[in-house]
């Protein structure tokens, strides 16, 4: 097998992906938050009346845009990220996804604002994460034509920290989880204030790392494998396993083996 970003003879990489003008991007952010919107730093407040955003109050910012159209066809994929007012350690930040394109262009008006940008699709107040924030949002290309976020978040409670991996791409006018699995588990926290207790040997010990990535060695396909290389020690044994994730596109979503989305302990 190829690595990942090395193309088979004979195959070529899609175009490069068009985004859409920063000043056309910056009025529909304005046109759903207010004034003080912006496209670098963060805003406090409200999303303003009528735009479909709900009323939290948060402090937003741009936490990823990214072109993800063509010359003829212009888009980008972008995720606002809001941390709640009074975020407390279990509070889950708020985020909102949009498919961006250039008004006129085949779309239906869904989510119209801002001069010569709509939304396409749109998802919104999504919850991921702990202490009002995720770990990161990127855009990845997961096909030749198709790309979504990566989101990354994680949770401590308890002594033990669990890390996700979301893949959330568009689907219609919205967006789903088309994969969850795991970032990485550990307990090393539960285990340090209790040496010797019948439940912190070493068969109760994990702490495993899993690695994402993204199989584009055929760099046309609809849509790519995720390959993910699950490693660390788990419960009294040394884990080193490649998992490669086929994409169904029955379902729209990559099947996730339940090993990929342990909590602890098998």
């Amino acid at each position: 097998m190829l690595p990942p970003g090395d193309a088979l003879p004979g195959t070529s990489p899609p175009p490069a992906a068009v985004g859409l003008p920063g000043g056309a991007v910056r009025e529909f952010l304005v046109a759903h938050y207010g004034e003080l919107a912006q496209l670098s730093g963060d805003w406090p407040g409200t999303p303003v009346a009528g735009s479909g955003l709900g009323d939290a109050a948060a402090s937003r910012e741009v936490c990823t845009r990214a072109p993800v159209g063509s010359e003829d066809a212009p888009a980008e994929l972008l995720a606002v990220c809001g941390v709640p007012d009074g975020a407390g350690h279990a509070t889950a930040a708020i985020t909102d996804f949009f498919l961006l394109r250039a008004a006129g262009d085949g779309a239906d008006g869904n989510g119209a604002a801002g001069r010569g940008v709509i939304a396409k699709a749109r998802a919104h107040q999504q919850t991921f994460g702990s202490l009002g924030a995720v770990s990161g949002i990127e855009v990845r290309r997961l096909g030749a034509r198709r790309h979504g976020f990566l989101v990354e978040s994680g949770f401590t409670g308890q002594g033990i920290t669990i890390g996700t991996y979301s893949l959330v791409v568009p689907r219609g006018d919205g967006f789903h989880e088309a994969a969850w699995l795991r970032s990485s588990i550990d307990n090393a926290g539960m285990l340090a204030d209790c040496p010797g207790a019948d439940d912190c040997d070493g068969d109760a010990t994990f702490d495993v790392a899993y690695d994402l990535a993204i199989d584009d060695s055929r760099p046309d396909a609809d849509a790519y494998a995720l390959l993910v290389r699950e490693h660390g020690d788990l419960c009294g044994r040394r884990v080193d396993t490649v998992h490669r994730l086929a994409f169904d596109a029955a379902t729209g979503t990559w099947a996730v083996p339940a090993a990929l989305q342990r909590e602890g302990c098998p």
